[in-house]
């Protein structure tokens, strides 16, 4: 069912499909009651939504699975009553005691449908993507001069200096070397900026290591590694699902910084994206000025709370705390470190 469902609208993200949801549930479900809602007519289903309930400081509260490292969460439907499937979701978490949604696309019907009910809404992040012309010269051709320059004067400087470089799609037998090399490369650049990064908790290297196999078997892994020598130096970890390209995270060592390696890798994936039909590519959330470079645009996603009675007024205390803190962290971070 919820296969189906995924399948046929192509408006729901890689983050919504039963595979990452369910490995999610596997790897975060501990501690926690999985609460997915099947809104049905007729007694033929139309449309899920994904919840799950936890313990809080202020009682239980209903978020996405998925939430915390995904991106794009919400309802599954079919399109044509994707309005009336988030009207049901948002009358029935109304009835309960608390409920806190992640990640939604601005636009989306569930964005929408809470905003109106009058629910407690925060813009989130913004999330940079690139609408892709049909041909790689075309979209080349789009970007700034130096844009295009730093692209080929980088190749050129590292053939140069480096010697035998190459760059490849991570196959299948070299996953586990690949995703270790990946969370390696990361989690150095970023420690560098004294932050933990992406994969710095066990469980979420466990996941990913499962994640890849899961979408290198589905069609939907593009790991791109940049090798000198021999060694991966660089490496992104980049998903195609529908028509869409979505770039998760990279990894660059820091002692080639100057070779602009993310740059390198990055104008790949975007090339590889366009050769295989994708219309859109996805920076994902953060907004990072990196990702402008790349005539990027930008999409906002929102989080809606309901909470009921007088836990109302100290659930949006914490959520609008919440949101000043990340949005203080944010601009600290932004513009003391590229790709």
């Amino acid at each position: 069912m919820w296969c189906e469902l995924q399948a046929a609208n192509s408006q729901v993200s890689l983050f919504q499909t039963w595979q990452w949801a369910s490995l999610w549930w596997r790897h975060f479900g501990r501690g926690k009651r999985a609460q997915v809602l099947c809104v049905q007519s007729g007694g033929e289903v139309f449309g899920i939504a994904p919840l799950y309930a936890s313990r809080t400081g202020m009682g239980t509260c209903l978020r996405w699975i998925g939430t915390g490292i995904s991106d794009r969460l919400g309802i599954v439907a079919a399109p044509e009553y994707e309005r009336d499937v988030a009207q049901a979701v948002a009358e029935w978490l109304e009835s309960q005691r608390c409920a806190d949604l992640h990640q939604m696309a601005d636009g989306s019907w569930m964005a929408r449908v809470t905003e109106s009910r009058g629910w407690f809404t925060v813009w989130q992040e913004k999330c940079p993507y690139v609408v892709l012309p049909e041909t790689w010269e075309a979209y080349i051709g789009s970007l700034s001069k130096k844009t295009r320059f730093n692209i080929g004067y980088a190749r050129r400087q590292m053939q140069r200096e480096l010697g035998q470089v190459e760059i490849r799609t991570a196959c299948e037998q070299e996953l586990p070397e690949a995703m270790e090399a990946l969370f390696h490369l990361h989690t150095r650049r970023w420690r560098r900026r004294w932050l933990p990064g992406g994969f710095f908790h066990p469980r979420v290297r466990q996941f990913h290591r499962e994640w890849a196999q899961t979408a290198c078997s589905s069609g939907w892994l593009r790991l791109y590694l940049l090798r000198v020598a021999g060694a991966v130096r660089a490496a992104l970890y980049v998903f195609h699902y529908g028509r869409r390209a979505y770039y998760y995270l990279g990894g660059f060592d820091p002692a080639l910084a100057r070779y602009s390696m993310g740059t390198v890798l990055t104008a790949h994936a975007i090339e590889r994206a366009i050769a295989e039909g994708c219309v859109v590519f996805d920076f994902l959330r953060g907004d990072e000025p990196y990702k402008y470079r790349w005539r990027s645009q930008a999409q906002w996603h929102r989080r809606a709370c309901w909470a009921s009675g007088a836990l109302a007024w100290a659930w949006r205390r914490q959520v609008d705390w919440e949101s000043r803190a990340w949005w203080w962290l944010q601009a600290r971070l932004h513009g003391k470190g590229a790709e």
